[in-house]
C-alpha cells in the first residue's frame, strides 16, 4: 500500500511550531526575570475629620416628652332635677367661662317653695326654744323661792331636758333650711373654677335627674405634664426644682416657658419611672396658647457637671460607639458612656488615660480598629 506524503508534513511543521513557541517564551521569561523590578507603592491613609473633645465644665439638661393635661378636669353632674328652663350664650363647646358664671337654669319654683318651708319650720323652732328657755328660767326661780336648798331630783323640774328637745328641734330645722337654701343654688349651673367647655350635653328644656352629666370642663389656670424619666436622667436633675424648664410643641416647635411643679413619690406601673410634673401658668393667655392635649418635648435644666466632654450628635455611631485618632494615628472604637444630650450635641464621660481626646466627627461603618488614618481637625460646631 502506498502511504501519502501530506501527513507526515503536517505533523513535522507542528512540531516546529510548537518548539519555536517554546524556545520565545522562554526568552521573553528570562528577559522579565533579568529585567529592574517594579518599585512597591506606598497605601496612602485616608483622611478624617477629627476635633479635639477637651473635658469641661458644662450644664446638664434632661429631656424627655409628655401631654399636656388641664390642672383640674371636670364632668359637671346635676345636684338636683327639673327642667332646664334657660341657658346662657357662653354655654358652648370651645368657649371660656369664669368661675361661678351661670351657664344654664333649672326650674326652681319646687326649690324656692322649699326654702320658704323650712325658713317657716325654723322660725316655729326657734319660738319653742325661746318658750322653754323662759319656762326654764321660771322654774329656777319659783324654786328659790320655795326656800328648798336640796338641787331638784329631776332635770325635769328646770325643764332641762324640755330645753335641749327644743334646742335640736331648731338646730335640724336650721340644717333643713341650709339644705333647701344648698339645692335651690344648685338649680343655677356654674363652673366651679375658670374653665374652657369641651362639651355640653344638655339643651333648652332638657329634664335632668340627679346625677345626670351636664357638661365636661378643663381649669385654664395652668397645664401640667408629667414626664417620665430614666434613673439616670435623675441624677442630674437638681433637688430645688429650680432649673429651667422649655416645653417645645413637637409638630409647630412653638415653645413656652414653664417650670418645675413637683416630684413624683412613685414608679409608673408600666413604665416603671418615676416623672417629673412641669407647669405653665395661664396657657391660653400666652402668646401663643398652650392647648391640652398638645405633645410636648421638654428640657429641664440640671445640676452643673464637671469633667465632662461635649460631642456633636454625628460623633456617636448607630451602636453608641465613638472613634478616635491615637499617638500612632490609628483609629480606636470605644463604647460612648452619655451623660446627658442636649439639642444636637451629645455629651459624655471622659476616657480612662486620653486627656485630649482626638475624635472621629462622622465615623463611616468601613472604619476598622487599628486602621491608619490621617486625621485633619475641625473646629467643634
Amino acid at each position: 500500500m502506498k502511504i501519502s506524503p501530506a501527513p507526515v508534513v503536517v505533523t513535522l511543521v507542528a512540531i516546529v511550531c510548537i518548539g519555536l513557541a517554546i524556545t520565545y517564551n522562554g526568552q521573553k521569561m528570562a528577559a522579565q526575570a533579568n529585567g529592574p523590578k517594579p518599585e512597591p507603592t506606598e497605601s496612602i491613609a485616608p483622611n478624617v475629620t477629627v476635633i479635639n473633645a477637651v473635658p469641661s465644665t458644662y450644664q446638664a439638661y434632661v429631656s424627655g416628652h409628655g401631654e399636656a393635661k388641664a390642672h383640674w378636669a371636670l364632668t359637671l353632674k346635676a345636684q338636683v332635677k327639673g327642667e332646664i328652663t334657660n341657658m346662657s350664650e357662653q354655654f358652648a363647646t370651645g368657649n371660656l367661662v369664669k368661675k361661678d358664671q351661670v351657664l344654664a337654669q333649672i326650674d326652681n319654683t319646687e326649690y324656692l317653695q322649699a326654702v320658704a318651708s323650712a325658713k317657716a319650720t325654723l322660725a316655729d323652732a326657734k319660738l319653742a326654744l325661746q318658750e322653754e328657755q323662759d319656762l326654764g328660767g321660771q322654774a329656777k326661780r319659783e324654786w328659790q323661792r320655795s326656800g328648798v336648798t336640796q338641787a331638784p331630783s329631776s332635770p325635769l323640774v328646770f325643764r332641762t331636758l324640755q330645753l335641749e328637745a327644743a334646742q335640736a328641734t331648731a338646730d335640724n330645722a336650721q340644717y333643713a333650711l341650709q339644705t333647701a337654701q344648698r339645692d335651690e343654688k344648685n338649680t343655677r349651673l356654674s363652673a366651679p373654677f375658670d374653665a374652657v367647655i369641651l362639651s355640653r350635653d344638655i339643651d333648652l328644656g332638657t329634664y335632668v335627674s340627679i346625677g345626670d352629666t351636664l357638661a365636661t370642663l378643663n381649669s385654664t389656670d395652668k397645664v401640667e405634664i408629667s414626664v417620665p424619666l430614666s434613673l439616670s436622667q435623675w441624677q442630674n436633675l437638681a433637688s430645688d426644682k429650680s432649673g429651667e424648664v422649655i416645653l417645645s410643641d413637637v409638630t409647630t416647635q412653638n415653645q413656652w416657658q414653664g417650670y418645675i411643679a413637683r416630684f413624683e413619690q412613685h414608679l409608673d406601673d408600666s413604665s416603671r419611672q418615676r416623672s417629673v410634673v412641669v407647669a405653665l401658668d395661664k396657657p391660653f393667655e400666652q402668646a401663643t396658647p398652650l392647648l391640652p392635649g398638645t405633645f410636648l418635648a421638654v428640657q429641664i435644666a440640671g445640676k452643673s457637671l464637671n469633667n465632662v466632654i461635649k460631642l456633636p450628635a454625628s460623633a456617636v455611631s448607630q451602636d453608641g460607639l465613638i472613634w478616635y485618632v491615637n499617638e500612632q494615628n490609628s483609629l480606636v472604637s470605644i463604647k460612648a458612656n452619655k451623660v446627658f444630650e442636649r439639642d444636637e450635641y451629645v455629651y459624655i464621660s471622659p476616657i480612662e488615660g486620653q486627656s485630649n481626646l482626638r475624635v472621629v466627627a462622622r465615623p463611616l461603618v468601613s472604619y476598622l480598629n487599628e486602621m491608619l488614618v490621617n486625621p485633619v481637625v475641625e473646629e467643634m460646631p
